[in-house]
């Protein structure tokens, strides 16, 4: 699509292009200053579907609007040293609908450099004392008359000659269109000014409305009160220079805008070249350490190219752009990498992210407690029974204390990974960043921040510490999509670095599942082995005294891990080194046998004892 094409499309599309330029009008009205496109289109593109380059085409185009370097801001804002009376009527006309007196105040003192209160004060006055210019609407807001139909006339010659001089001949073709509309008689100005909206299927002026309602209503009509009707009316939306819409057609805008941004995002690509490289200035990097102020929270690369510069992925600049960026950035001590492509400051980087809480590391009892010092020893490989080495140097289960016994069968190099949830992690909102998962996130700088889809939140950021070997930031998404203990979760590499998706399709892993009854009365038995000392080998007894079918040693070493975290050494070989956990004959179950607790330890197990 050439930019001439696309131009007919904004022509095509002008009433939503319209209501996108007054909602920016409002924007930088409200805010006092000028903005950034960047700005604009975070606070009002994203919620109206229009792009950065949309925003910018349509700025461009509309004498509403004027470009300070880098930055947009009304053009009213540059009537500097007017009289009083001449600027408020020229704020009025290029903002196009009623101010209130906060706002006529705010916008006159910035051209005349005095304080808003000094207008605050005197604007009320000033304006009720001109009549003949200004009036006021039952919300506090002043229009101008002259969005009015002067209706002091002796006959539809003069009347066209005092509202439309200079554009008789353009209008009449209109004029003569609203004359064909027939209005009922009863019907009420709001009602009529619709009937008229739908019929012709078009934005009209004020004017144009009025005229229709004068001719109907000669002798009686009001055209204050009648803009006045329309502005009160929730069916119609009022838009700049004076313009009406039906509202049912205003709801339709962001779909219409969406369309154009695709568009331009096609046509509006720049047609001069560079010489050579793009070099970032420091205005550059400036704008981008304040965009992360503002925003406060790291960024992709990409997103910075696109939102702050204004380069789609597919614009033959875009790349140029990004590694010139990239290859700036590093060198400036004010922006920290966090991943692939993903900056932060330093000073926002959340300080929960840097160390692992206490509750996901593996607690150790002062042996001196122990009436026996050698309980709980770990046992070395050929030491331990059954299955069980599998099962500690199982990849999937990793978890911290158990860093050294993963044993990998190769580099995963997939685009997705799945990792089972253990409790402490599903409760600290984290995950462990396995040997297995090394190759799947960004693991080249010491902290990575990835930008995660899940579903229920929508997007957030996950932090990755690469040295502490802990992924933070899951919290609100378990919460939300009610992610129970034992799910197994998918992790999915997106289209660009440092962007994922997660999900949850309700698989659960029965080796590690405990439902919330069952941890509810492991964590009563936590407080006894806090208060009691009791040690890991005592925990295990408990646990399995419930369960007289015996379990899994996975699902032991879960439970036993909610009353105190413990590596799976320990629990692997204390059901080797004990006669009262017994193997369940054609399972993989583990069972307490009460009747051989006072046999106490295996002695041919203590030449297997790691020192």
């Amino acid at each position: 699509m050439t930019t001439e094409q696309f131009d007919e499309q904004l022509h095509a599309s002008a009433p939503a292009v319209h209501v996108l330029s007054d909602t920016v009008a409002d924007f930088l009205l409200n805010r006092g200053h000028a903005a950034k496109i960047s700005e604009i289109a975070s606070q009002v593109g994203k919620r109206m579907g229009a792009s950065a380059k949309l925003i910018r085409q349509t700025l461009s185009n509309n004498p509403q609007f004027v470009g300070e370097e880098r930055r947009w801001n009304l053009s009213l804002r540059t009537l500097f040293h007017r009289p009083l009376q001449g600027a408020l009527q020229h704020t009025l006309r290029l903002y196009g609908k009623p101010m209130n007196v906060a706002a006529l105040s705010n916008e006159m003192a910035v051209l005349n450099a005095r304080a808003p209160e000094f207008f605050q004060a005197m604007l009320p006055a000033f304006l009720v004392a001109r009549p003949t210019f200004f009036f006021l609407t039952p919300d506090h807001r002043w229009g101008l008359n002259e969005w009015l139909l002067d209706t002091d006339v002796l006959d539809e010659e003069e009347l066209m000659l005092r509202n439309f001089f200079g554009e008789v001949d353009a209008v009449r073709p209109l004029l003569e269109e609203i004359r064909a509309v027939a209005l009922p008689k009863e019907a009420d100005y709001a009602d009529a000014a619709l009937r008229l909206l739908e019929t012709l299927d078009r934005p009209l002026t004020t004017k144009a409305i009025s005229f229709a309602l004068w001719l109907r209503d000669k002798e009686t009509f009001d055209p204050q009160a009648a803009f006045l009707a329309l502005l009160s009316d929730g069916r119609l939306h009022q838009l700049s220079s004076s313009m009406w819409m039906p509202a049912t057609q205003a709801a339709q805008v962001p779909t219409s805008l969406q369309k154009l941004s695709a568009l331009a995002d096609i046509a509006l690509e720049e047609e001069e070249q560079w010489e050579g490289p793009y070099v970032a200035s420091p205005e550059d990097l400036n704008e981008i350490f304040d965009f992360l102020v503002e925003h406060g929270r790291p960024q992709k690369l990409s997103e910075l190219v696109e939102t702050i510069f204004e380069y789609s992925k597919a614009s033959s600049r875009y790349q140029s752009v990004y590694d010139g960026l990239a290859g700036t950035l590093v060198d400036d001590p004010r922006f920290q990498l966090v991943g692939q492509q993903t900056w932060a400051l330093p000073a926002l980087v959340p300080t929960e992210v840097l160390q692992v809480p206490e509750s996901l590391l593996p607690e150790t009892l002062d042996a001196t407690l122990l009436t026996d010092p050698e309980t709980d020893a770990e046992l070395e490989d050929e030491g331990l029974d059954a299955k069980l080495a599998l099962w500690v140097h199982d990849p999937r289960y990793e978890d911290f204390g158990g860093e050294h016994e993963v044993e990998l069968s190769g580099e995963a190099t997939l685009d997705e990974t799945r990792m089972p949830l253990l409790f402490n992690h599903q409760r600290m909102g984290t995950l462990k960043l396995r040997q297995a998962d090394m190759t799947f996130f960004p693991t080249d700088t010491p902290l990575a921040c990835v930008t995660m889809h899940g579903e229920g939140v929508g997007q957030f950021q996950m932090w990755i510490n690469n040295e502490e070997l802990l992924i933070h930031g899951l919290a609100d998404w378990y919460r939300v999509s009610n992610i129970p203990v034992g799910s197994v979760l998918t992790v999915r590499r997106g289209e660009e670095p440092d962007d994922y998706y997660i999900s949850w399709d309700g698989e659960t892993d029965e080796l590690i599942a405990i439902d919330e009854e069952r941890i509810s009365v492991l964590l009563d038995l936590r407080e006894q082995a806090e208060e009691l000392n009791w040690s890991v080998y005592d925990i295990m007894c408990r646990v399995l005294t419930a369960v007289p079918e015996g379990l899994h040693f996975l699902a032991l070493w879960t439970q036993v891990n909610v009353v105190r975290r413990t590596p799976k050494r320990v629990v692997a070989s204390n059901l080797s080194s004990y006669h009262c956990f017994t193997a369940v004959t054609g399972t993989e179950r583990w069972r307490l046998d009460e009747r051989k607790v006072e046999q106490g330890r295996k002695k041919t197990k203590k030449k297997f004892i790691i020192e």
